[in-house]
């Protein structure tokens, strides 16, 4: 029964793309990215297909958050553990592949969600050192 249920969340998940014009805009992202490195002289086939396999582990990453959550997540700590004061951290954290293909209102909706992970994963980190500090202090 639990791969009955996948099944329909995949494809709710696969219609709301359909529904919210998400492969327009890789469409257009993919154009552009196709523009942006054939200048630099790669062929169109390895641009596809390095577009293909971004556009899946997009997907896919969505699915799993588990797996982009803890690579941001070793992104924070290592960001909270070089002992310099940083501004602004969230753009530092900011995936530009990502973010620089998307509309105004998705750009300021990815920086909400940003900013509500790195708020989370921050606590995450120094309630992790409070008890690494209480076993070895």
């Amino acid at each position: 029964m639990q791969k009955c249920s996948d099944i329909k969340d995949h494809a709710k998940q696969a219609k709301q793309r359909l529904s919210s014009g998400y492969w327009n805009e890789v469409k257009n992202c993919r154009q552009q990215y196709i523009q942006n490195h054939y200048q630099e002289g790669d062929s169109i086939e390895q641009l596809n297909y390095m577009f293909q396999k971004r556009v899946k582990e997009e997907i896919y990453s969505k699915q799993h958050p588990e797996s982009s959550d803890e690579k941001l997540y070793k992104k924070v700590v290592k960001l909270l553990s070089e002992n310099e004061y940083v501004l602004n951290p969230i753009i530092r954290l900011i995936d530009h592949e990502e973010f620089d293909c998307l509309s105004d209102v998705a750009k300021q909706n990815y920086l909400y969600e940003l900013t509500e992970k790195y708020n989370q994963m921050k606590q995450r980190f120094e309630q992790e050192q409070k008890s690494k500090a209480g076993i070895y202090g």
